[in-house]
């Protein structure tokens, strides 16, 4: 019995490992996507040793049933009971958990953006509007304020999901990963200039930096005068 369920559960673990990175995306509610190979390897190692594992308890209790009568209740009982720990994983395969997102937001709301390490950022392209993540919104925006300035007259554009901060202003906020969920830390830029969307909307904003950062509960944040406000679905990938 102990060594059938330990198998049991080998497999049910490689088998949802394997769901959530083969058969769809949502592994990448938990981890960065470089981890989907090490987990789709991972998966199939733990479905490797559990199925041998129950095959080889089978085989085993064929060759004991053959030698000696074997009581019909527990043969029936002991063995069945096992499946049942196929329950969770299957509920996690099946009702995955989302990605962390404004309710992480809300609980760090008095963490101040801290400056990325690292040298002075290049200049932005010249064509277009440039795409960039809020890390890399915030950085500049650090290092403009020391003097290295590469936002001025310049329109971005940023992703992430908004929560109101007071009148006529909202963040837009973006969940930073280094290697799991557990050190998602928020990266937030002050918008201003459009109407406030619902808290937790995703978003993509078009607009120019603000030299003056904003000031919320005594914290300063970046700002983003915005020209343009688009609602999207939620990215495959939440985080940056």
């Amino acid at each position: 019995m102990r060594k059938a369920a330990q198998n049991v559960v080998l497999l049910a673990a490689g088998g949802t490992l394997l769901w959530i990175t083969l058969a769809g995306r949502e592994y990448l509610n938990y981890v960065r996507p470089g981890f989907r190979i090490p987990l789709i390897a991972t998966g199939a190692v733990l479905c490797a040793l559990g199925g041998l594992g129950i095959a080889t308890t089978w085989r085993r209790t064929a060759t004991a049933t053959s030698d000696r009568r074997v009581d019909e209740h527990d043969h029936d009982h002991g063995p069945r009971a096992t499946w049942l720990l196929f329950l969770p994983p299957l509920v996690i395969a099946v009702i995955a958990p989302s990605g962390l997102g404004s309710f992480t937001a809300e609980r760090a709301v008095d963490q101040a953006p801290r400056p990325q390490a690292g040298s002075a950022l290049a200049a932005l392209s010249a064509d277009g509007p440039a795409r960039i993540s809020l890390t890399e919104f915030t950085a500049r925006a650090f290092q403009a304020k020391a003097g290295h300035d590469t936002l001025t007259g310049r329109q971005v554009i940023l992703t992430g999901f908004a929560r109101p901060a007071g009148r006529n202003r909202w963040m837009l906020i973006r969940l930073r990963m280094t290697c799991c969920a557990a050190d998602a830390v928020p990266m937030r830029v002050v918008i201003k200039g459009t109407p406030v969307p619902p808290t937790g909307t995703w978003v993509r904003v078009s607009g120019t930096w603000s030299p003056l950062w904003a000031s919320i509960d005594d914290i300063a944040f970046p700002q983003l005068t915005a020209t343009v406000l688009e609602r999207i679905a939620r990215p495959a990938d939440p985080y940056e």
